[in-house]
């Protein structure tokens, strides 16, 4: 049997506070995402839409962005350490994220793990304006009706292998659903609580690591 398929969202799950938010927070319109959030979690927007409304005024190049985010988005407890376990137990560890490409990379290599697999979108940052540049995901969710992350699980996922999901937020809700085993925190645990989807709670790698050895699990 193959190791397990441990795909991982990055803002709020990998990192201590959400990159995109503090990115919106220090260089765009502040307070912005609590006006936004209801409209997402409604259905009104989806969360590209709500992505690009929060950086449409967000004008800072690159090289003020990184250090404002390598300076408040520590990644969580353990995280390092995990990822030598990961590999060293055979597990295939995948970030996928929302975010943007640079801005995970800069924070994978701060904590020294930057050679993660990673899928993500990307934007480009300049005085002038942040552009968003979009990953391509397939076809239309039939959950939520956009191209979300399940696109790209299916794509890296091996016949017989087991699928283990962390997350926090609204982008993780299709691919949670369809995972063996859900780590999750925040608003996604909320998510899940309301329709009963079992999942284990968390909040830091140490936990998730030590959950993961149980025998139960791991002879799974």
């Amino acid at each position: 049997m193959p190791g397990l398929l441990i795909a991982c969202d990055f803002d709020g799950t990998v990192t201590e506070r959400d990159t995109l938010h503090v990115i919106v927070e220090t260089f765009g319109t502040r307070g912005l995402w609590r006006t936004l959030q209801p409209r997402l979690t409604a259905g009104e927007i989806t969360v590209e839409q709500a992505m690009q409304e929060e950086f449409a005024e967000v004008r800072a190049p690159w090289s003020e962005v990184l250090p404002a985010v390598l300076g408040s988005a520590p990644v969580r407890r353990g995280f390092p350490d995990f990822v030598t376990w990961s590999r060293e137990a055979g597990h295939r560890l995948v970030i996928v994220s929302n975010g943007f490409r640079r801005v995970i990379d800069a924070v994978l290599a701060r904590a020294g793990v930057g050679d993660l697999e990673i899928v993500s979108h990307d934007a480009v940052f300049s005085t002038e304006g942040c552009r968003l540049v979009w990953s391509e995901r397939g076809e239309r969710c039939e959950l939520c009706g956009r191209r979300c992350k399940r696109h790209d699980l299916r794509r890296r996922w091996i016949e017989g292998q087991r699928l283990v999901y962390l997350g926090d937020g609204i982008s993780d809700r299709c691919a949670a659903q369809m995972a063996d085993l859900v780590f999750a925190r925040a608003g996604l645990a909320e998510y899940l609580a309301e329709r009963r989807v079992p999942f284990v709670s968390f909040e830091d790698f140490v936990g998730v690591r030590r959950e993961l050895e149980r025998p139960a699990i791991a002879a799974a």
